[in-house]
């Protein structure tokens, strides 16, 4: 598994609109873990993936590109990490 943060600066509540409308273009049902915090300065995104290759490949993909702009949202600061342990409702995910 892998994890990354994505962060969003400007107005948090704006921006979380904006993610809010690109989330909604996304099929939600293959989301192992996702978050999203609102920040004083913006949002964070919390994001996995199975591998660092599906990262790199969503990442750097038109569709991810055409969407950030199509949704006014800035371009992220990203920062990736291998994932030692992750938990949703109490189950270990990473395994």
């Amino acid at each position: 598994m892998h994890g990354s943060t994505w962060r969003f600066s400007g107005d948090p509540t704006d921006l979380a609109g904006r993610y809010d409308a690109l989330l909604a273009e996304v099929p939600t049902e293959d989301i192992r873990f996702h978050a999203c915090f609102q920040a004083a300065d913006g949002i964070v995104v919390v994001d996995t993936c199975p591998s660092q290759e599906v990262f790199d490949a969503f990442r750097t993909s038109e569709w991810f590109t055409e969407a950030l702009t199509r949704h006014g949202l800035p371009e992220p600061v990203i920062v990736d990490y291998a994932v030692h342990a992750a938990f949703a409702e109490g189950k270990r995910i990473d395994e």
